[in-house]
């Protein structure tokens, strides 16, 4: 009889659901015989004599619910022989000898793959949100320190809270965008803070027949054009001493920055805004639309993205995130369809989460004047918190100079 081939990943697959099943099949037993039911890390820290970080590790891994939990959360197999060296005399050598066998399969298991333990919890992580979860927190956790250091400055929290609602005509629709920075810090003395990217004329750029209905940067009100980086900073909603913020053209893209003069301390809380007209047909001609890409300058602890639609606005939208690797430089930005495969696209996971009505959207755990900043600039800008329905995403130690689109699905195509 011929056997239908399986795919390699498959056989993987199946080889490291044997091994996790087996170990756990194993050891589970042996750790109720040294630790009691349930297991304690002190029972195993003075029976076989384990230290404490080993016995936590293999307490913690007899709890998990899943064999691919197990099998991400159990020691390495030098820590399992230690465990099996020590309960020489306090276990049945049938169970040791059952035990030590699974764990040479476990070893085997690790030789083979390419990459070892790092490679197998890729692999467990793939058909495991859980062990994804984790891992993929403690990789962020890692790159937030590493970039901290290479870039030479961070920030505690950093959140941007969008606004659209239907442009006057109706045809078109507004934005409205609040960007709030608490807890800057620099870490390299005379290194330059870059805040925030925005596509705008360059210095100088003549003015055309088209340029009042192309979308531009407008103060938060929507009643004149950004004409320096300080028109963005709202001063009731940042600290009292603030710096004198730097614009840095590149072609059509303006990168405000806090200079490297390192006399000068850096706000504890840092308010920017600013409006656009126009920047979206109201009737999408397909079922998805991009509404913003952001690109993270600065690392941080944590990440706070916002999206509010004003009530009536796309009522069937629904919205979605994506994380791309950057185009190369000097290549013209390109739409990517959300939710679809792309070789750009970041394997990073992220929640959105409804808001409730109202004002109480606003409040923020760990920002405690957040609702009152936010209120400031739409009432700047003659809105309510009342006026819109939003979500939230946030994250933690999310990944600098990565592509966040923020797009949202419609239930059927819009048609004009």
């Amino acid at each position: 009889m011929i056997e239908p081939d399986v795919p390699a990943a498959s056989r993987s697959s199946q080889r490291i659901a044997q091994v996790a099943a087996d170990l756990r099949a194993q050891l589970t037993p042996l750790l109720h015989t040294l630790a009691g039911t349930p297991p304690r890390p002190v029972r195993l820290m003075r029976g076989p004599g384990l230290d404490k970080s080993l016995a936590s590790r293999l307490v913690q891994a007899s709890r998990t619910g899943t064999d691919a939990e197990f099998l991400h959360t159990v020691p390495s197999p030098t820590g399992l022989r230690i465990l099996l060296d020590r309960a020489r005399g306090l276990a049945g050598e049938a169970q040791l000898s059952g035990t030590a066998a699974a764990v040479d399969r476990f070893e085997a298991l690790l030789d083979a793959l390419p990459g070892g333990r790092q490679a197998l919890d890729a692999q467990i992580g793939a058909g495991a949100h859980g062990v994804r979860e984790k891992r993929e927190q403690m990789a962020r956790q890692a790159s937030f320190k590493a970039q901290s250091f290479l870039f030479g400055h961070y920030c505690e929290t950093l959140t941007t809270s969008l606004f659209l609602s239907p442009s006057e005509d109706g045809e078109q629709v507004d934005m409205l965008e609040v960007h709030r920075r608490i807890g800057l810090q620099r870490l390299v003395p005379g290194t330059p803070l870059p805040l925030l990217s925005v596509q705008a004329d360059p210095p100088g750029a003549a003015a055309d027949a088209d340029a009042d209905a192309r979308p531009r940067l407008l103060s938060p009100d929507g009643l004149r054009p950004v004409r320096s980086a300080e028109d963005f900073v709202i001063h009731s909603a940042s600290s009292a001493a603030l710096p004198t913020l730097q614009v840095h053209h590149d072609g059509a893209l303006a990168t405000f920055v806090i200079g490297p003069d390192d006399t000068v301390a850096l706000p504890a809380r840092l308010t920017t805004a600013f409006s656009m007209r126009r920047v979206e047909p109201i009737r999408p001609a397909q079922a998805w639309t991009v509404v913003r890409n952001y690109m993270l300058h600065t690392p941080c602890q944590t990440l706070v993205r916002e999206l509010f639609l004003a009530h009536g606005l796309w009522p069937d939208a629904q919205p979605l995130l994506g994380f791309y690797l950057p185009g190369p430089s000097g290549t013209p930005a390109i739409t990517i369809e959300p939710g679809q495969p792309h070789l750009r696209r970041v394997n990073l996971s992220a929640r959105i989460e409804q808001l409730p009505a109202g004002a109480a959207a606003l409040d923020l755990r760990g920002v405690p004047d957040h609702r009152h900043a936010i209120e400031l600039v739409l009432a700047v800008a003659g809105r309510r918190a009342v006026d819109f329905r939003g979500w939230r995403c946030e994250m933690a130690y999310p990944l600098p100079l990565i592509e966040m689109q923020l797009a949202l699905r419609f239930g059927a195509p819009v048609a004009a």
